[in-house]
C-alpha cells in the first residue's frame, strides 16, 4: 500500500501496513457492533433494491410472483447474513476482552 510522506508516496513498511490493517478491521468490527440489527439489514437490502424498487415488487406481488419470491428470498439471506455478522463480531470482541 502507498502512503503520503511528507513530499513524496512510497510504500509502507510491513509494520505500517499491519497498524493499518488493524485498525480497518477495529473500524470494520465497531458498525457492525453499534449499528441496529434493522438498519444493517436494510443496508444490505439495498445493495440490490432501492426503496422505490422494493415498493414497486411489494405492490406487484400477486402480478409478479415469482419477482417478489426472489425479492423474499433476497431480504431473508440478508436477514441472515447480517445476523451471522453480527454474532461473528460479538464473539470476537469477547474472545479479545478475554484475553485483555
Amino acid at each position: 500500500m502507498r502512503i503520503f510522506d511528507g513530499k513524496v508516496y512510497r510504500d509502507m513498511t510491513p509494520e505500517e501496513e499491519a497498524i493499518a490493517q488493524e485498525e480497518c478491521r477495529k473500524v470494520e468490527a465497531e458498525y457492525w457492533l453499534n449499528t441496529p440489527y434493522d438498519e444493517l439489514v436494510d443496508s444490505e437490502i439495498r445493495k440490490r433494491y432501492s426503496a422505490s424498487q422494493e415498493f414497486a415488487i411489494l405492490r406487484q406481488k400477486d402480478e409478479k410472483p415469482e419477482e417478489y419470491a426472489e425479492y423474499y428470498a433476497y431480504c431473508e439471506e440478508c436477514k441472515t447474513y447480517v445476523k451471522e455478522k453480527k454474532r461473528l463480531q460479538e464473539e470476537t470482541k469477547s474472545n479479545e476482552e478475554e484475553t485483555t
